[in-house]
């Protein structure tokens, strides 16, 4: 009795391709755009990952295209969110990174008590696993490092300004807006120190001599297609300064 042929084991020629794709979101968005040369791809793939059939490769390259263009409205919703957002802009912020245990969140707490009342102001606790980050106005930084003991405090950080884009609420139900304009902003060299997402509004704390180029780096994105009457790019709106 003849044999069967045994199953190969371990991933597919098209599994260890889907996988590569989907790690590098660079070349999925040239797939998409289909400016990419499925050839070099696929030698790219044979080369780093040690799969021995380029043809194999190269057809499940262009099935992972096809593929994507059963959902071409992913990027869509992505950027109408974004053309749907404001910003905000606050200069003179300052960090506070401490020891994350109680005592210390309870000491910040009463001294941030009185100034939380005005909602004016800017003062924000992030709670990580080995430190606790408080981010505020430089005006508050003393009475704040008032209730704290050195030992507590890790570092502080000062002449900060962050920049607060509110969102629609669409945001919420819509993949990837807040890594898009965190990785727009690296690639045009913008650190971030901080980010933080509250609900519908994502906060980009960075350098005040950073603060211009990210304000017109995100003003782009957000106002992108517009155009007033003399044909110029619109520029930014809808933000408020301190």
């Amino acid at each position: 009795m003849a044999k069967r042929p045994e199953k190969p084991t371990g991933p597919t020629a098209a599994d260890v391709t889907r996988r590569y794709i989907d790690e590098h979101p660079s070349i999925r968005d040239c797939l998409a755009w289909d400016v990419i040369n499925f050839t070099a791809l696929a030698r790219k793939i044979l080369e780093e990952k040690g799969v021995k059939n380029e043809e194999a490769v190269t057809v499940a390259c262009r099935r992972y295209q096809k593929q994507m263009s059963g959902d071409p409205t992913a990027d869509e919703r992505l950027m109408k969110v974004i053309r749907g957002s404001r910003i905000e802009v606050r200069t003179r912020v300052a960090i506070i990174a401490a020891r994350n245990d109680w005592e210390v969140l309870l000491r910040v707490d009463e001294a941030a008590g009185e100034l939380l009342k005005d909602r004016r102001h800017l003062l924000q606790l992030i709670q990580g696993p080995g430190s606790l980050t408080v981010l505020l106005e430089d005006d508050l930084l003393e009475s704040v490092l008032s209730g704290l003991r050195k030992e507590n405090v890790i570092r502080i950080h000062r002449g900060l300004a962050a920049l607060t884009i509110r969102s629609p609420i669409s945001i919420v139900e819509t993949p990837g807006v807040l890594a898009f304009l965190a990785s727009t902003l690296a690639r045009r060299g913008i650190n971030s120190l901080e980010i933080v997402s509250s609900h519908t509004e994502s906060t980009f704390v960075l350098d005040e001599k950073s603060l211009l180029s990210a304000f017109e780096v995100l003003g782009e994105l957000i106002h992108s297609g517009e155009n007033d009457n003399s044909g110029e790019p619109v520029s930014p709106t809808g933000h408020s300064s301190r």
